[in-house]
């Protein structure tokens, strides 16, 4: 931490010496006493204080030197400065002058010629102890004021996830209660094949429901700082294979086909397994949800010294850069819409992006509009010994 200064100006090199020897009795070497001459002396040592990251507590003036009188030179120090107390010595009861200083410069006190030493230590010793309480009072107060905007941040943060809870949870909810009560009324008159087509469709329904209930959960889990995973030295390349199968299977409604490219048949990388089925879980799911039909998607693992990468490339219409730039944000919501009436909470990405990181990874996004969307993400290759 820098110095704390206090600058003294007297055109008398005699009282300067005095103001020196007694300041330095009552503060010792915990500050930095500076002498001036004149006022724009001053004005040069305060701005080589500042300009070297000191803080000036302090600045004590006479009131007659020629130039630039001390009510003027405390008016300037203020106006760069309004923390640092100010003290005013004058040898003439000069009310017009103290009342300029009080009014423009914020005058701690002022000190007639000639002083008694006692009441000049007593004021320098009280001023900086007011100074230092002024201090922590205001980085309390700041400390305060960020408390209480992280406070609004967090009300804000609720209140969007209870307006987005309560929005997306409406229509799957009613869709439920709506299809169970068509089966309750109407079951003996239904064909087999109709219940069973209402079923799937109460089945995606509370599909779409359980997925956002477990994305506001995730977030809170992530915010809370709870994020608990567990590293250790995984082979990869099951997990993409198990997933791969899987989402070529819900995309074959939409005749997207996916293929999977490798080179060696083992990728070992310093993660968690759980999580990294999380993620390529929500990677896979949102390129089969914003592919349009008939596409494909690749699917690609590589390995270097440091890194296993895996990218998952769609050929969707691909992003904007204002999308890009938000796209690992929370509840955001991008141009491109589900190609096929898909649901999305605007939270996976963002889950992604935390988790990934939480295991030391990467995860970014190539695109350019018209020609599709990359997804990259990488985790540390898991060195064996």
């Amino acid at each position: 931490m820098n110095e704390l200064a206090i600058i003294c100006v007297d055109d008398d090199s005699t009282i300067l010496s005095s103001l020196e020897m007694e300041i330095q009795e009552v503060v010792g070497n915990t500050y930095l006493i500076e002498l001036a001459e004149n006022g724009e002396e001053a004005l040069e040592i305060y701005e080589e204080l500042s300009s070297a990251g000191h803080e000036i507590a302090l600045v004590i003036s006479d009131y007659i030197m020629p130039n630039m009188k001390g009510d003027e030179l405390l008016k300037h120090i203020h106006l760069h400065s309004p923390k640092t107390l100010k003290i005013m010595l004058t040898g003439q009861a000069d009310i017009e002058a103290v009342s300029h200083a009080i009014q423009y410069a914020n005058l701690y006190r002022y000190i007639s010629k000639p002083w008694q030493p006692a009441d000049l230590k007593l004021t320098v010793k009280e001023a900086l102890n007011t100074y230092l309480q002024n201090k922590k009072i205001a980085e309390y107060t700041d400390e305060l004021e960020r408390t209480n905007q992280a406070l609004i941040k967090l009300n804000q943060d609720k209140n969007e996830f209870l307006g987005i809870a309560a929005h997306d949870l409406k229509n799957p909810l009613s869709a439920i209660q709506g299809y169970a009560e068509m089966l309750i009324e109407d079951c003996d008159d239904m064909p087999k094949s109709e219940i069973i087509e209402v079923s799937h469709l109460i089945l995606s329904s509370s599909r779409q429901m359980f997925e956002l209930v477990r994305n506001l959960l995730d977030v809170n889990r992530i915010e809370s700082g709870k994020i608990n995973a567990k590293l250790s030295c995984v082979d990869i390349l099951p997990t993409v294979r198990i997933l791969v199968e899987c989402y070529s299977t819900r995309a074959k409604p939409k005749n997207i086909s996916l293929q999977l490219h490798q080179q060696n048949n083992q990728y070992d990388a310093f993660v968690d397994k759980n999580t990294v089925h999380q993620i390529l879980d929500n990677l896979l799911s949102n390129a089969v949800k914003y592919s349009p039909y008939g596409k494909h998607i690749n699917i690609r693992i590589q390995q270097s010294e440091k890194m296993v990468r895996c990218e998952i490339q769609d050929e969707g219409k691909g992003l904007s850069t204002a999308d890009q730039q938000k796209l690992f944000s929370k509840f955001t919501r991008l141009t491109p819409k589900p190609t096929g009436k898909e649901h999305s909470t605007g939270l996976g990405l963002f889950i992604v992006k935390k988790l990934v990181e939480a295991m030391n990874g990467k995860v970014w996004c190539e695109s350019e509009l018209g020609r599709g969307t990359s997804f990259f993400v990488a985790f540390p290759v898991c060195n064996q010994t």
